[in-house]
């Protein structure tokens, strides 16, 4: 538990975000024995419509951190790759993630919110980790020491102070508390936002296969969720959002119908309408705290790579700040983080600029752009050693 006197916490780890980089971060170190608080000031699940795919790559470190057997045991299923299709379902290219030589030869699935909460019950076997939730944190620029940053909380109408070594801050793309520390971040805003609808499964497949269609509207995801779902996503041009979100359900399924041929018979409902954007922080940490997740490096959905990016740094953090001696009041986080953000920053910048080309391609929905991205697939599915390249890609490594 924290170390408290009066209204004063001393712990060695502050984490500002309940989402999934905050709590993966303390999960991560669950055996690590460092005092740990989590601050998270919502009460509310996390929404369930975002990302739910982690990588074979990721399920590695859920191994490590005793996560995988927990995601299993709360619901999580097994994706074997992807399909990319016409709109009629004429198959294209395909991803086998279960043919790659590789430890977990899978996608594993579990809704977004639940995701959440394992990590936080992994997090909880740490009898050094407290979670306060509400809990509205304020960082709090040190101009006197610089680098120095303190952090305070509000509980029962009283302002209490945590002294932490070190402060992750994870509180999403819009991040306050790197607006505090002055820490620019280059935005860029897609065109068109995404129009994502639920429906149950129509056809089984035991493969649970991602299936993508190329429409000469735009590219069409279709992804299995728990439960016997599907989550349906598309870009959709502003002017037509009222249009569809203010669809019967009879004619969401005659458009979708009319959309993807493939997908005939399927009854969606609208869930949500979500602007994308990516957002890439110019510096990762400034003293003693550091950005992770969507407070750092927010990526477009349509590869289901952000997440995976964050859990992937969080892992690399992790160990970092395991393999350092808190007790000793030498100790320089600074040096620490800086060192994690030189040895990361250049693999996520290369994902960044990857994963925004493909967003480009999402965003558009020009019939020319569908079938510049048709051929190209095409091309990839006649040169098995590219092939290979790209499923190890999509496979996280």
């Amino acid at each position: 538990m924290l170390t408290e006197s009066k209204d004063n916490f001393d712990a060695d780890i502050a984490i500002i975000g309940g989402g999934i980089a905050g709590p993966a971060l303390a999960a991560a170190l669950a055996d690590s024995g460092y005092r740990i608080v989590l601050l998270e000031r919502s009460t509310r699940p996390l929404d369930t419509v975002r990302g739910d795919q982690l990588q074979p790559s990721t399920c590695e470190l859920l191994d490590r951190w005793g996560v995988m057997q927990m995601m299993m045991d709360r619901g999580a299923e097994r994706r074997l790759g992807s399909r990319w299709q016409t709109a009629e379902g004429e198959l294209i290219v395909e991803n086998r993630i279960n043919e790659l030589p590789i430890p977990h030869p899978y996608f594993l699935y579990l809704n977004h919110e639940l995701i959440s909460d394992v990590l936080l019950e992994r997090a909880n076997t740490n009898p050094n980790f407290t979670l306060i939730r509400p809990g509205r944190a304020r960082l709090k620029k040190n101009e006197i020491a610089p680098g120095q940053h303190g952090l305070s909380f509000e509980q029962d109408g009283i302002e209490k102070t945590i002294n932490a070594r070190c402060i992750a801050i994870a509180d999403g793309r819009t991040s306050t508390s790197r607006k505090i520390l002055g820490i620019e971040a280059d935005v860029y805003n897609y065109a068109n936002p995404l129009l994502i609808m639920f429906a149950k499964r129509i056809k089984q497949d035991p493969k649970n296969d991602l299936q993508v269609f190329l429409t000469p509207q735009g590219i069409v995801s279709a992804v299995p969720r728990t439960d016997n779902a599907l989550k349906i996503g598309f870009p959709l041009a502003p002017k037509d959002l009222n249009d569809w979100t203010r669809a019967s359900a009879e004619e969401l399924s005659r458009r979708i119908s009319q959309l993807v041929p493939a997908l005939d018979g399927l009854k969606p409902e609208v869930s949500g309408v979500y602007p994308v954007a990516m957002v890439n922080a110019e510096r990762w940490f400034d003293g003693n705290a550091v950005l992770l997740g969507d407070a750092c490096h927010a990526l477009h959905p349509g590869r289901s790579q952000g997440m995976n990016v964050a859990f992937s740094n969080v892992a690399r953090l992790a160990e970092q700040l395991q393999a350092a001696d808190f007790s000793d009041r030498e100790l320089s986080i600074e040096a620490l983080l800086s060192s994690y953000e030189a040895e990361q920053r250049p693999a996520i910048n290369k994902r960044l600029h990857e994963n925004h080309k493909r967003g480009l391609e999402m965003d558009n929905i020009e019939a020319t752009s569908i079938e510049g991205t048709q051929a190209a697939l095409a091309g990839l599915a006649k040169d098995p050693e590219k092939l290979q390249q790209y499923c190890m890609h999509a496979a996280g490594y």
